[in-house]
Protein backbone atom coordinates (compact mmCIF):
# COMPACT_ATOMS: atom_id res chain seq x y z
CA UNK A 1 0.00 0.00 0.00
CA UNK A 2 3.17 2.02 0.52
CA UNK A 3 3.70 4.46 -2.57
CA UNK A 4 7.63 4.38 -3.67
CA UNK A 5 9.61 6.74 -2.29
CA UNK A 6 11.36 7.72 -5.33
CA UNK A 7 8.48 10.25 -6.09
CA UNK A 8 10.43 12.35 -3.50
CA UNK A 9 13.52 12.15 -5.49
CA UNK A 10 15.18 9.50 -2.26
CA UNK A 11 16.43 6.41 -4.16
CA UNK A 12 14.93 3.20 -3.46
CA UNK A 13 17.66 1.43 -2.47
CA UNK A 14 18.17 3.77 0.61
CA UNK A 15 14.30 2.69 0.93
CA UNK A 16 15.17 -0.62 1.58
CA UNK A 17 18.00 -0.25 4.01
CA UNK A 18 15.67 1.80 6.40
CA UNK A 19 12.96 -0.44 6.18
CA UNK A 20 14.83 -3.13 6.92
CA UNK A 21 16.57 -1.67 10.03
CA UNK A 22 20.04 -1.23 8.18
CA UNK A 23 19.81 2.78 8.59
CA UNK A 24 23.12 4.23 7.31
CA UNK A 25 23.93 6.49 10.24
CA UNK A 26 25.67 9.52 10.16
CA UNK A 27 27.39 11.64 13.09
CA UNK A 28 25.29 10.90 16.43
CA UNK A 29 22.85 14.10 17.41
CA UNK A 30 20.87 14.33 20.38
CA UNK A 31 18.03 12.57 18.73
CA UNK A 32 19.55 9.53 17.42
CA UNK A 33 21.76 9.31 21.28
CA UNK A 34 19.21 10.81 23.54
CA UNK A 35 20.24 13.38 26.74
CA UNK A 36 20.52 11.19 29.89
CA UNK A 37 17.01 12.56 31.18
CA UNK A 38 15.14 11.27 28.74
CA UNK A 39 16.27 7.74 27.96
CA UNK A 40 13.85 6.58 30.38
CA UNK A 41 10.87 7.81 28.74
CA UNK A 42 11.54 7.30 25.04
CA UNK A 43 12.87 5.67 22.31
CA UNK A 44 15.50 6.61 20.63
CA UNK A 45 15.58 7.83 16.73
CA UNK A 46 18.31 6.56 14.69
CA UNK A 47 19.64 9.37 12.32
CA UNK A 48 19.33 8.08 8.35
CA UNK A 49 21.55 9.19 5.58
CA UNK A 50 19.45 11.59 3.61
CA UNK A 51 21.78 13.05 1.40
CA UNK A 52 20.49 11.26 -1.81
CA UNK A 53 16.96 13.29 -1.41
CA UNK A 54 15.85 16.20 -3.03
CA UNK A 55 17.41 19.37 -1.72
CA UNK A 56 13.63 20.87 -0.78
CA UNK A 57 13.28 17.73 1.27
CA UNK A 58 16.07 16.93 3.01
CA UNK A 59 16.20 20.40 4.18
CA UNK A 60 12.59 20.16 5.79
CA UNK A 61 13.81 16.46 7.59
CA UNK A 62 16.82 18.31 8.34
CA UNK A 63 15.18 21.62 10.30
CA UNK A 64 12.61 19.23 11.79
CA UNK A 65 15.07 17.30 13.51
CA UNK A 66 17.33 19.97 14.30
CA UNK A 67 14.35 21.57 16.39
CA UNK A 68 13.42 18.12 17.88
CA UNK A 69 16.97 18.34 18.93
CA UNK A 70 17.27 22.03 20.44
CA UNK A 71 13.90 21.01 22.37
CA UNK A 72 15.26 17.71 23.85
CA UNK A 73 18.47 19.73 25.31
CA UNK A 74 16.37 22.67 27.03
CA UNK A 75 16.01 21.83 30.62
CA UNK A 76 13.03 24.32 30.12
CA UNK A 77 11.20 22.13 28.07
CA UNK A 78 8.11 21.63 27.82
CA UNK A 79 6.40 17.87 27.43
CA UNK A 80 3.69 18.66 25.05
CA UNK A 81 6.18 20.91 23.11
CA UNK A 82 8.47 17.90 22.70
CA UNK A 83 5.87 15.21 21.87
CA UNK A 84 4.62 17.80 19.00
CA UNK A 85 8.06 17.83 17.49
CA UNK A 86 7.95 14.25 17.53
CA UNK A 87 4.60 13.75 15.86
CA UNK A 88 5.66 16.22 13.36
CA UNK A 89 8.96 14.61 12.14
CA UNK A 90 6.67 11.30 12.28
CA UNK A 91 4.53 13.23 9.62
CA UNK A 92 7.13 13.97 7.65
CA UNK A 93 9.08 10.58 7.77
CA UNK A 94 5.56 9.00 6.88
CA UNK A 95 4.78 11.09 4.20
CA UNK A 96 8.46 9.83 2.39
CA UNK A 97 7.36 6.78 3.31
CA UNK A 98 10.76 6.25 6.26
CA UNK A 99 8.03 4.41 8.01
CA UNK A 100 10.30 2.32 11.00
CA UNK A 101 10.96 5.86 12.21
CA UNK A 102 7.60 7.44 11.72
CA UNK A 103 6.35 4.48 13.90
CA UNK A 104 9.38 5.44 16.74
CA UNK A 105 8.18 8.68 16.59
CA UNK A 106 3.98 8.48 16.86
CA UNK A 107 5.37 5.95 19.80
CA UNK A 108 7.35 8.70 21.71
CA UNK A 109 5.08 11.42 21.28
CA UNK A 110 2.11 9.48 22.67
CA UNK A 111 4.57 8.69 25.93
CA UNK A 112 4.40 12.55 26.43
CA UNK A 113 1.41 13.66 25.31
CA UNK A 114 -1.08 10.07 26.36
CA UNK A 115 -4.35 12.46 25.71
CA UNK A 116 -3.83 13.05 22.18
CA UNK A 117 -6.03 11.66 19.70
CA UNK A 118 -3.32 12.41 17.16
CA UNK A 119 -0.51 10.17 17.75
CA UNK A 120 -2.27 6.68 18.31
CA UNK A 121 -4.34 7.65 15.15
CA UNK A 122 -1.83 8.99 12.84
CA UNK A 123 -0.02 5.15 14.08
CA UNK A 124 -3.08 3.47 13.13
CA UNK A 125 -3.50 5.40 9.89
CA UNK A 126 0.72 4.09 9.45
CA UNK A 127 -0.01 0.29 10.47
CA UNK A 128 -2.89 0.57 8.20
CA UNK A 129 -0.88 1.52 5.07
CA UNK A 130 1.82 -0.87 6.16
CA UNK A 131 -0.90 -4.30 6.46
CA UNK A 132 0.30 -4.04 9.94
CA UNK A 133 -3.38 -5.02 10.69
CA UNK A 134 -3.49 -5.64 14.29
CA UNK A 135 -1.68 -2.99 15.32
CA UNK A 136 -3.66 -1.07 13.47
CA UNK A 137 -6.95 -2.05 15.65
CA UNK A 138 -4.70 -1.38 18.44
CA UNK A 139 -3.93 1.95 17.86
CA UNK A 140 -7.22 3.23 16.07
CA UNK A 141 -9.40 1.55 19.20
CA UNK A 142 -7.07 3.94 21.36
CA UNK A 143 -7.34 7.02 19.39
CA UNK A 144 -11.18 6.08 19.99
CA UNK A 145 -11.15 5.75 23.50
CA UNK A 146 -9.60 9.16 23.72
CA UNK A 147 -11.93 11.08 20.82
CA UNK A 148 -15.38 8.61 20.42
CA UNK A 149 -16.70 11.25 18.15
CA UNK A 150 -13.76 12.25 15.72
CA UNK A 151 -15.79 11.18 12.49
CA UNK A 152 -13.35 9.24 10.31
CA UNK A 153 -12.88 6.40 12.88
CA UNK A 154 -16.11 3.96 12.05
CA UNK A 155 -14.41 4.37 8.32
CA UNK A 156 -10.72 3.45 9.15
CA UNK A 157 -11.29 0.96 11.68
CA UNK A 158 -14.22 -0.69 9.09
CA UNK A 159 -11.43 -0.28 6.79
CA UNK A 160 -9.23 -2.76 9.05
CA UNK A 161 -11.85 -5.29 9.83
CA UNK A 162 -12.41 -5.58 5.88
CA UNK A 163 -8.77 -6.43 5.33
CA UNK A 164 -8.66 -9.09 8.08
CA UNK A 165 -11.55 -10.61 6.65
CA UNK A 166 -13.90 -9.64 9.73
CA UNK A 167 -16.94 -8.79 7.24
CA UNK A 168 -19.51 -8.72 10.22
CA UNK A 169 -17.25 -6.56 12.59
CA UNK A 170 -16.76 -4.36 9.24
CA UNK A 171 -20.14 -4.24 8.05
CA UNK A 172 -21.42 -1.88 11.26
CA UNK A 173 -19.09 0.56 11.32
CA UNK A 174 -18.85 1.03 7.00
CA UNK A 175 -22.67 1.57 8.21
CA UNK A 176 -21.93 4.16 9.99
CA UNK A 177 -19.48 5.80 8.07
CA UNK A 178 -22.08 6.07 5.29
CA UNK A 179 -24.19 8.69 7.37
CA UNK A 180 -21.07 10.84 8.10
CA UNK A 181 -20.40 13.45 4.99
CA UNK A 182 -17.43 13.34 3.54
CA UNK A 183 -16.70 9.01 4.44
CA UNK A 184 -20.16 8.34 2.85
CA UNK A 185 -18.22 7.73 -0.77
CA UNK A 186 -15.29 5.62 0.47
CA UNK A 187 -17.54 3.44 3.17
CA UNK A 188 -19.86 2.61 0.12
CA UNK A 189 -16.71 1.52 -1.72
CA UNK A 190 -15.91 -1.00 0.74
CA UNK A 191 -19.83 -1.83 1.63
CA UNK A 192 -20.32 -2.84 -1.89
CA UNK A 193 -16.72 -4.85 -2.56
CA UNK A 194 -18.53 -6.86 0.57
CA UNK A 195 -21.51 -7.31 -1.24
CA UNK A 196 -19.38 -8.66 -4.28
CA UNK A 197 -18.04 -11.09 -2.00
CA UNK A 198 -21.76 -12.04 -1.22
CA UNK A 199 -22.82 -12.21 -4.90
CA UNK A 200 -25.66 -9.34 -3.91
CA UNK A 201 -24.54 -8.26 -7.44
CA UNK A 202 -27.61 -5.43 -6.88
CA UNK A 203 -26.66 -4.04 -3.97
CA UNK A 204 -23.00 -3.83 -4.97
CA UNK A 205 -24.26 -2.15 -8.04
CA UNK A 206 -26.11 0.58 -5.57
CA UNK A 207 -23.03 1.26 -3.79
CA UNK A 208 -20.51 1.22 -6.77
CA UNK A 209 -23.40 3.90 -8.68
CA UNK A 210 -23.78 5.98 -5.52
CA UNK A 211 -19.93 6.20 -5.30
CA UNK A 212 -19.48 7.64 -9.34
CA UNK A 213 -22.91 9.63 -8.91
CA UNK A 214 -20.90 11.29 -5.69
CA UNK A 215 -16.86 11.70 -6.89
CA UNK A 216 -16.99 10.89 -10.50
CA UNK A 217 -12.99 11.09 -10.23
CA UNK A 218 -13.08 7.78 -8.48
CA UNK A 219 -12.39 5.96 -10.75
CA UNK A 220 -11.33 2.69 -8.88
CA UNK A 221 -14.69 2.48 -8.63
CA UNK A 222 -15.41 1.00 -12.10
CA UNK A 223 -14.26 -1.96 -12.12
CA UNK A 224 -15.58 -3.43 -9.27
CA UNK A 225 -18.51 -1.90 -11.01
CA UNK A 226 -18.16 -3.61 -13.79
CA UNK A 227 -18.20 -7.08 -12.03
CA UNK A 228 -21.30 -5.73 -10.55
CA UNK A 229 -23.11 -5.44 -13.91
CA UNK A 230 -21.52 -8.77 -14.85
CA UNK A 231 -22.96 -10.74 -12.04
CA UNK A 232 -25.96 -9.25 -12.89
CA UNK A 233 -25.90 -10.23 -16.92
CA UNK A 234 -25.66 -6.59 -18.13
CA UNK A 235 -22.33 -7.25 -19.99
CA UNK A 236 -22.33 -4.19 -22.49
CA UNK A 237 -22.67 -1.77 -19.23
CA UNK A 238 -19.77 -4.30 -17.88
CA UNK A 239 -17.60 -3.75 -20.55
CA UNK A 240 -18.19 0.14 -20.22
CA UNK A 241 -17.16 0.53 -17.04
CA UNK A 242 -13.97 -2.38 -17.25
CA UNK A 243 -12.61 0.31 -20.02
CA UNK A 244 -13.11 3.39 -17.67
CA UNK A 245 -11.24 1.65 -14.52
CA UNK A 246 -8.69 3.97 -12.72
CA UNK A 247 -6.80 3.91 -9.57
CA UNK A 248 -8.10 6.59 -7.95
CA UNK A 249 -9.87 5.85 -4.51
CA UNK A 250 -13.30 7.69 -3.75
CA UNK A 251 -12.15 10.96 -1.41
CA UNK A 252 -12.05 10.94 2.21
CA UNK A 253 -12.46 13.96 4.72
CA UNK A 254 -10.23 13.29 7.64
CA UNK A 255 -9.26 15.95 9.10
CA UNK A 256 -5.93 15.15 10.43
CA UNK A 257 -5.16 13.29 7.32
CA UNK A 258 -5.58 15.81 5.51
CA UNK A 259 -3.47 17.94 6.84
CA UNK A 260 -1.04 15.04 7.05
CA UNK A 261 -1.40 15.88 3.01
CA UNK A 262 -1.41 19.16 2.90
CA UNK A 263 2.05 19.03 4.95
CA UNK A 264 3.60 16.80 1.98
CA UNK A 265 3.24 19.08 -0.68
CA UNK A 266 4.66 21.98 1.88
CA UNK A 267 0.83 23.89 1.71
CA UNK A 268 0.33 23.04 5.67
CA UNK A 269 2.45 26.45 6.87
CA UNK A 270 0.70 28.34 4.44
CA UNK A 271 -3.06 27.43 5.50
CA UNK A 272 -2.56 27.54 9.12
CA UNK A 273 -1.13 31.03 8.62
CA UNK A 274 -4.27 32.28 6.16
CA UNK A 275 -6.74 31.01 9.23
CA UNK A 276 -4.71 32.97 11.56
CA UNK A 277 -4.75 36.02 8.89
CA UNK A 278 -8.76 35.29 9.22
CA UNK A 279 -9.08 35.42 12.55
CA UNK A 280 -6.69 38.62 12.89
CA UNK A 281 -9.34 40.14 10.12
CA UNK A 282 -5.97 40.45 7.46
CA UNK A 283 -8.10 39.12 4.66
CA UNK A 284 -6.27 40.54 1.90
CA UNK A 285 -2.70 38.72 3.73
CA UNK A 286 -4.88 35.47 4.21
CA UNK A 287 -5.90 35.48 0.42
CA UNK A 288 -2.22 36.04 -0.75
CA UNK A 289 -1.40 33.31 1.99
CA UNK A 290 -3.79 31.06 0.40
CA UNK A 291 -2.80 31.37 -3.11
CA UNK A 292 0.30 30.80 -1.79
CA UNK A 293 -0.75 26.84 -0.93
CA UNK A 294 -2.82 26.14 -3.41
CA UNK A 295 0.18 26.78 -6.06
CA UNK A 296 1.54 24.04 -4.27
CA UNK A 297 -1.60 21.91 -3.70
CA UNK A 298 -3.87 22.66 -6.60
CA UNK A 299 -6.38 19.77 -6.10
CA UNK A 300 -6.71 20.76 -2.49
CA UNK A 301 -10.92 22.13 -2.66
CA UNK A 302 -11.17 22.53 0.56
CA UNK A 303 -8.55 25.29 1.01
CA UNK A 304 -10.20 26.88 -2.40
CA UNK A 305 -13.29 27.12 -0.37
CA UNK A 306 -11.72 28.83 2.16
CA UNK A 307 -9.24 31.18 -0.35
CA UNK A 308 -13.10 32.42 -1.66
CA UNK A 309 -14.24 33.19 1.49
CA UNK A 310 -11.31 35.41 2.52
CA UNK A 311 -11.98 36.92 -1.41
CA UNK A 312 -15.59 37.61 -0.11
CA UNK A 313 -14.38 39.13 2.69
CA UNK A 314 -11.49 41.52 1.45
CA UNK A 315 -14.36 43.17 -1.20
CA UNK A 316 -14.08 40.62 -3.81
CA UNK A 317 -17.37 38.95 -4.10
CA UNK A 318 -17.35 38.06 -7.91
CA UNK A 319 -14.36 36.26 -7.44
CA UNK A 320 -15.47 34.34 -4.26
CA UNK A 321 -18.44 32.99 -6.46
CA UNK A 322 -16.02 32.14 -8.84
CA UNK A 323 -13.67 30.13 -6.80
CA UNK A 324 -16.98 28.33 -5.34
CA UNK A 325 -18.10 27.65 -8.77
CA UNK A 326 -14.49 26.10 -9.60
CA UNK A 327 -15.06 23.64 -6.58
CA UNK A 328 -18.53 22.84 -7.33
CA UNK A 329 -17.61 22.35 -10.99
CA UNK A 330 -14.74 19.66 -9.95
CA UNK A 331 -16.84 18.13 -6.63
CA UNK A 332 -20.64 19.15 -6.87
CA UNK A 333 -21.75 17.88 -3.67
CA UNK A 334 -18.46 19.90 -1.70
CA UNK A 335 -20.68 20.86 1.49
CA UNK A 336 -18.70 23.90 2.29
CA UNK A 337 -19.13 25.47 -1.00
CA UNK A 338 -22.68 23.99 -1.50
CA UNK A 339 -23.50 26.39 1.41
CA UNK A 340 -22.03 29.48 1.00
CA UNK A 341 -23.22 29.10 -2.85
CA UNK A 342 -26.74 28.92 -1.25
CA UNK A 343 -25.84 31.96 1.27
CA UNK A 344 -25.48 34.27 -1.86
CA UNK A 345 -27.96 33.01 -4.35
CA UNK A 346 -30.56 34.08 -0.74
CA UNK A 347 -28.54 37.50 -0.74
CA UNK A 348 -29.37 37.95 -4.27
CA UNK A 349 -33.05 37.46 -3.63
CA UNK A 350 -33.33 34.29 -5.79
CA UNK A 351 -35.08 32.28 -3.35
CA UNK A 352 -36.37 29.24 -5.30
CA UNK A 353 -32.52 28.96 -6.36
CA UNK A 354 -31.39 29.41 -2.45
CA UNK A 355 -33.82 27.46 -0.90
CA UNK A 356 -33.27 24.46 -3.69
CA UNK A 357 -29.21 25.25 -2.49
CA UNK A 358 -30.31 24.69 0.89
CA UNK A 359 -32.18 21.15 0.68
CA UNK A 360 -29.14 19.88 -1.47
CA UNK A 361 -26.78 20.41 1.20
CA UNK A 362 -29.16 18.90 3.71
CA UNK A 363 -29.35 15.89 1.43
CA UNK A 364 -25.84 15.93 1.99
CA UNK A 365 -25.47 16.70 5.47
CA UNK A 366 -29.28 16.25 6.94
CA UNK A 367 -27.70 17.46 10.60
CA UNK A 368 -26.24 20.76 8.94
CA UNK A 369 -27.25 23.57 11.07
CA UNK A 370 -26.55 26.76 8.86
CA UNK A 371 -28.84 25.54 5.67
CA UNK A 372 -31.92 24.69 8.30
CA UNK A 373 -31.82 28.07 9.80
CA UNK A 374 -31.56 30.38 5.98
CA UNK A 375 -33.92 27.58 4.46
CA UNK A 376 -36.31 28.29 7.97
CA UNK A 377 -35.80 32.04 7.21
CA UNK A 378 -36.87 32.01 3.61
CA UNK A 379 -39.62 29.74 4.38
CA UNK A 380 -40.78 32.47 7.41
CA UNK A 381 -40.64 35.53 4.85
CA UNK A 382 -42.75 33.56 2.56
CA UNK A 383 -45.45 32.83 5.07
CA UNK A 384 -45.11 28.93 5.44
CA UNK A 385 -45.14 29.08 8.80
CA UNK A 386 -45.23 25.54 9.50
CA UNK A 387 -42.56 24.22 7.47
CA UNK A 388 -40.53 27.14 9.03
CA UNK A 389 -41.07 26.16 12.47
CA UNK A 390 -40.04 22.64 11.90
CA UNK A 391 -36.48 23.83 9.72
CA UNK A 392 -36.01 25.77 13.01
CA UNK A 393 -36.57 23.35 15.09
CA UNK A 394 -34.33 20.77 12.89
CA UNK A 395 -31.39 23.66 13.19
CA UNK A 396 -31.45 23.15 17.07
CA UNK A 397 -31.86 19.60 17.25
CA UNK A 398 -28.33 20.01 15.02
CA UNK A 399 -26.78 22.10 17.44
CA UNK A 400 -26.77 25.22 16.29
CA UNK A 401 -25.30 27.96 19.24
CA UNK A 402 -27.27 30.52 17.29
CA UNK A 403 -29.94 31.87 19.35
CA UNK A 404 -32.15 33.11 16.70
CA UNK A 405 -33.23 29.55 15.84
CA UNK A 406 -35.04 29.11 18.73
CA UNK A 407 -36.82 32.56 19.12
CA UNK A 408 -37.68 32.16 15.58
CA UNK A 409 -39.14 28.80 15.59
CA UNK A 410 -41.64 30.34 18.54
CA UNK A 411 -42.09 32.85 16.01
CA UNK A 412 -43.40 30.65 13.17
CA UNK A 413 -45.21 28.49 15.58
CA UNK A 414 -47.24 31.77 16.88
CA UNK A 415 -48.04 32.40 13.14
CA UNK A 416 -49.05 29.17 12.30
CA UNK A 417 -51.96 29.06 15.02
CA UNK A 418 -50.35 27.72 17.91
CA UNK A 419 -51.88 28.65 21.13
CA UNK A 420 -50.09 31.07 23.52
CA UNK A 421 -50.61 28.91 26.25
CA UNK A 422 -48.20 26.03 24.49
CA UNK A 423 -46.18 29.21 22.81
CA UNK A 424 -45.41 30.62 26.30
CA UNK A 425 -44.52 26.79 27.85
CA UNK A 426 -42.10 26.55 24.78
CA UNK A 427 -40.73 29.92 25.01
CA UNK A 428 -40.09 29.32 28.88
CA UNK A 429 -38.37 25.92 27.79
CA UNK A 430 -36.39 28.00 25.17
CA UNK A 431 -35.04 30.64 28.11
CA UNK A 432 -33.64 27.79 30.00
CA UNK A 433 -31.70 26.65 27.32
CA UNK A 434 -30.46 30.47 26.38
CA UNK A 435 -31.23 32.54 29.50
CA UNK A 436 -28.14 35.40 27.96
CA UNK A 437 -30.56 35.90 25.42
CA UNK A 438 -32.45 39.51 25.79
CA UNK A 439 -34.82 38.68 22.86
CA UNK A 440 -36.27 35.54 24.34
CA UNK A 441 -37.25 38.42 27.36
CA UNK A 442 -38.61 41.21 24.77
CA UNK A 443 -40.68 38.49 23.47
CA UNK A 444 -42.26 37.05 26.41
CA UNK A 445 -43.42 40.86 27.55
CA UNK A 446 -44.89 41.55 24.71
CA UNK A 447 -46.81 38.00 24.87
CA UNK A 448 -47.67 38.30 28.58
CA UNK A 449 -48.86 42.22 28.02
CA UNK A 450 -50.96 41.34 24.68
CA UNK A 451 -52.04 38.01 24.78
CA UNK A 452 -55.56 37.63 24.83
CA UNK A 453 -55.73 34.09 26.44
CA UNK A 454 -56.39 34.52 30.30
CA UNK A 455 -54.17 31.87 31.26
CA UNK A 456 -51.19 33.70 29.08
CA UNK A 457 -52.41 37.31 30.01
CA UNK A 458 -50.39 38.55 33.09
CA UNK A 459 -49.52 43.03 32.66
CA UNK A 460 -48.22 42.66 36.32
CA UNK A 461 -45.81 40.31 35.23
CA UNK A 462 -44.91 41.75 31.87
CA UNK A 463 -44.89 45.34 33.23
CA UNK A 464 -41.97 43.63 35.95
CA UNK A 465 -40.11 42.65 33.50
CA UNK A 466 -40.23 44.88 30.75
CA UNK A 467 -38.82 47.58 33.80
CA UNK A 468 -35.37 45.48 34.31
CA UNK A 469 -35.17 45.00 30.16
CA UNK A 470 -35.41 48.83 29.76
CA UNK A 471 -33.56 49.15 32.87
CA UNK A 472 -30.18 47.06 31.18
CA UNK A 473 -30.80 48.46 28.01
CA UNK A 474 -32.81 51.88 27.29
CA UNK A 475 -33.09 51.39 23.68
CA UNK A 476 -36.38 51.75 21.52
CA UNK A 477 -37.85 48.03 21.11
CA UNK A 478 -37.25 47.23 24.87
CA UNK A 479 -39.20 51.01 25.89
CA UNK A 480 -42.15 50.48 23.61
CA UNK A 481 -42.08 47.20 25.28
CA UNK A 482 -42.21 49.15 28.74
CA UNK A 483 -44.99 51.01 27.31
CA UNK A 484 -47.07 48.42 26.62
CA UNK A 485 -46.66 46.53 29.63
CA UNK A 486 -48.24 50.09 31.31
CA UNK A 487 -50.75 50.29 28.72
CA UNK A 488 -52.32 46.81 29.45
CA UNK A 489 -51.40 47.53 32.97
CA UNK A 490 -53.81 50.30 32.68
CA UNK A 491 -51.45 53.50 33.32
CA UNK A 492 -52.19 54.57 29.36
CA UNK A 493 -50.52 58.22 30.32
CA UNK A 494 -47.49 57.24 31.38
CA UNK A 495 -47.32 54.75 28.47
CA UNK A 496 -47.88 57.77 26.18
CA UNK A 497 -45.30 60.10 28.05
CA UNK A 498 -42.52 57.42 27.44
CA UNK A 499 -42.92 56.43 23.67
CA UNK A 500 -43.67 60.37 23.12
CA UNK A 501 -39.68 61.17 24.87
CA UNK A 502 -37.97 57.69 23.34
CA UNK A 503 -36.02 58.11 20.15
CA UNK A 504 -36.25 55.61 16.88
CA UNK A 505 -32.73 54.14 15.97
CA UNK A 506 -30.47 54.09 19.48
CA UNK A 507 -28.15 51.26 18.70
CA UNK A 508 -29.30 47.57 20.22
CA UNK A 509 -26.95 45.65 22.92
CA UNK A 510 -25.13 43.70 20.55
CA UNK A 511 -27.64 43.97 17.60
CA UNK A 512 -26.31 47.46 15.59
CA UNK A 513 -28.60 50.01 15.22
CA UNK A 514 -32.62 49.28 15.41
CA UNK A 515 -34.49 51.28 13.03
CA UNK A 516 -37.42 54.02 14.51
CA UNK A 517 -40.26 52.07 16.29
CA UNK A 518 -43.73 52.36 13.61
CA UNK A 519 -45.89 55.09 15.03
CA UNK A 520 -48.93 52.95 15.16
CA UNK A 521 -47.96 51.47 18.42
CA UNK A 522 -48.04 55.27 20.21
CA UNK A 523 -51.15 55.91 18.12
CA UNK A 524 -53.10 53.63 19.98
CA UNK A 525 -51.75 54.00 22.85
CA UNK A 526 -52.94 57.84 23.01
CA UNK A 527 -56.49 56.14 21.68
CA UNK A 528 -56.05 53.39 24.56
CA UNK A 529 -56.07 50.80 22.13
CA UNK A 530 -53.31 47.70 22.41
CA UNK A 531 -51.89 45.92 19.55
CA UNK A 532 -53.66 42.90 18.27
CA UNK A 533 -50.54 40.62 17.78
CA UNK A 534 -47.81 39.94 20.25
CA UNK A 535 -45.29 39.31 17.84
CA UNK A 536 -46.35 41.41 14.64
CA UNK A 537 -44.45 40.55 11.09
CA UNK A 538 -43.14 44.37 11.34
CA UNK A 539 -41.29 43.56 14.12
CA UNK A 540 -37.49 43.75 13.04
CA UNK A 541 -36.46 42.16 16.72
CA UNK A 542 -38.85 38.99 16.05
CA UNK A 543 -38.33 38.48 12.64
CA UNK A 544 -35.30 37.81 10.13
CA UNK A 545 -34.07 40.70 8.33
CA UNK A 546 -31.90 40.42 5.09
CA UNK A 547 -28.38 37.45 5.28
CA UNK A 548 -25.74 38.97 6.77
CA UNK A 549 -23.53 37.17 4.16
CA UNK A 550 -20.35 38.82 5.71
CA UNK A 551 -20.74 37.30 8.72
CA UNK A 552 -21.78 33.62 7.64
CA UNK A 553 -18.33 33.99 5.46
CA UNK A 554 -16.01 35.18 8.07
CA UNK A 555 -17.94 33.09 10.86
CA UNK A 556 -19.68 29.91 10.06
CA UNK A 557 -17.27 27.03 11.03
CA UNK A 558 -15.70 24.45 8.19
CA UNK A 559 -15.01 20.89 9.49
CA UNK A 560 -11.91 20.41 7.23
CA UNK A 561 -10.90 24.22 6.22
CA UNK A 562 -7.78 22.75 3.88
Amino acid sequence: MKGPLSRYGIPGLLLVAMLSGMSVLTVADGVSELPASWQATLQMLPETDISGAEPAVRATLEDARNSLESLLADPRRDETAVAVAFGQLGNLYQLYDVHTLAAICYRNAQALDPGNIRWPYYAGYLALEDGRLQQAVKHLQQAQHLSPDYPALPLRLGQVRYELNEMEKARPLLSRAVAIPGLRDAARYYLGQMALLQRDYAAAKRYFQGVLASDPQATRAHYPLARAYRGLGEKEQAREHLALRGDRMPQVEDPLILELNALRRGARPSYVKAMQAVEQGAYEEAVGLFREGLNRDQGNRNARASLARALYLSGRPDQARSELEGVLKIQPDHLLALFLMAVLRDLEGAASEAAASYERVLERDPRHAGAYFFLANRLLKQGQFSAAATAYESAVRSGSENPFAGLYRLVALHHAGEPDERILQLLEQEQGRQPQFPMLEYARIRLLALSRDPAVSDPAEALSRARALAMSAPFPPYLEALALALAASGDWDQAQSLLESAGGGAPGPGFGPVPPRPSSTLEGIREKRLPRDPWPAADPLLHPGPVDVMAVFREYPAAVPF
